[in-house]
């Protein structure tokens, strides 16, 4: 069989590497960092390693199945999360019937990114760091059927035409989480952003992130999502940095598509991220499993991209329906699940996750 190459060397560049080496190809993955780990290479990391835990829904047994990686290691569980709407607390359990997990981006051993990366070599994937592609000209030069699975990374969706919307935004890095017993996972809702802040610890560090697509945030929501943190749960970071997150793909009801030009796409790139929460863990791992399928099997590849993209535009409504409100439609639906939570949550918000790329599909599989 003949090389396959995949750019970039996130989760859903990872996966499907690892999955077209054990279908027999040899397996070239370009990443324009210096090493796996995303975008905290990009940022300074001081005395701590930047970490940022990504929390998702997950069938954790059938989602390994599906993609053959064996990745429950790397997977903490959340028992429970606690949210603030406007400036009202919600501490809540999650059903047991609905699971749900952290896991750590970014380049230390423990993280999620770090454990593909080592199944990857192990399997004798090659890779090419430093390794850049931002003009037309260079991805002409890739062959045909090549993976796209640059994430966040701006210069594949200009060059490439593709729909997309900036992101903005605050990052806390810098904080050790000894000693910290307060709750691992906590999401601020407010007018200050049409989209979230939250904080999350994992691993013995910690990390929190104020964004905002289409809009840079204002000097006013930095500096109220820094006092809070600080002075209602007593969270402080001696490290924090204002960058140009990236980019997503949240401009079209065309977004998501496996196929486009003579390229393969995977991950955020393939849009396979909810619009709403953007959970994106699930989609990354599911959509690099199929963008490896498509490499032999185009057609089948098609269908099962479209099945676990089924509520996609669905979900694209309700987001823009979100920005559209904003702030009195978001403060009027979160103040109201919030307060039904008890009340629906152990039957319906299990199937309130299918806004989740992939887990419609897992949970046919596992049914």
């Amino acid at each position: 069989m003949g090389e396959k190459v995949v750019v970039g060397a996130g989760l859903a560049g990872l996966t499907a590497a690892i999955n077209l080496r054990r279908r027999g190809h040899e397996v070239r993955v370009l990443e324009r960092r210096d090493g796996v780990g995303g975008p905290a290479r990009d940022l300074p990391a001081g005395d701590f390693s930047y970490v940022m835990a990504d929390g998702t829904p997950m069938e954790l047994e059938e989602l390994c199945s599906y993609t053959g990686l064996d990745i429950a290691p790397a997977c903490d569980p959340i028992p429970g999360i606690r949210v603030y709407s406007f400036g009202k607390r919600h501490d809540i359990t999650l059903p047991s019937n609905v699971p749900a997990f952290l896991v750590e981006r970014g380049p230390r051993d423990s993280s999620l990114d770090m454990r593909l990366y080592r199944i990857a070599e192990e399997e004798g994937v090659s890779f090419e760091f430093n390794h850049p592609l931002k003009t037309r000209k260079d991805f002409a030069g890739l062959p045909p059927g090549t993976i796209l699975a640059t994430g966040l990374f701006p210069d594949t969706y200009r060059v490439l035409g593709l729909p997309h919307v900036p992101v903005y935004g605050l990052i806390g890095q810098g904080m050790g989480a000894e000693g910290y017993d307060g709750p691992r996972v906590i999401i601020y809702m407010d007018r200050h952003t049409w989209d979230y802040g939250f904080f999350s610890t994992v691993n013995g560090t910690a990390g929190a992130l104020l964004f905002q697509r289409k809009r840079p945030l204002s000097s006013e929501a930095k500096q109220w999502f820094r006092a809070t943190l600080a002075e209602v749960e007593g969270i402080e970071f001696p490290a924090w940095h204002e960058p140009e997150v990236g980019v997503l793909p949240m401009a079209s009801f065309s977004n998501p598509r496996l196929f486009h030009e003579k390229f393969i796409l995977a991950g955020t790139l393939a849009g396979a991220q909810d619009p709403v929460f953007l959970f994106g863990v699930h989609g990354a791992l599911v959509s690099g499993t199929i963008a490896a399928m498509a490499a032999e099997q185009p057609e089948k590849a098609r269908h099962e991209f479209q099945r676990i993209n089924r509520f996609w535009k669905l979900n694209y409504i309700n987001r823009r329906l979100i920005e559209l409100t904003h702030p009195w439609g978001m403060l009027a639906g979160s103040r109201l699940g919030l307060a039904l939570y008890p009340f629906y949550a152990p039957f319906a918000l299990r199937y309130a996750f299918l806004i989740v790329p992939g887990w419609i599909r897992l949970r046919q599989r596992a049914g």
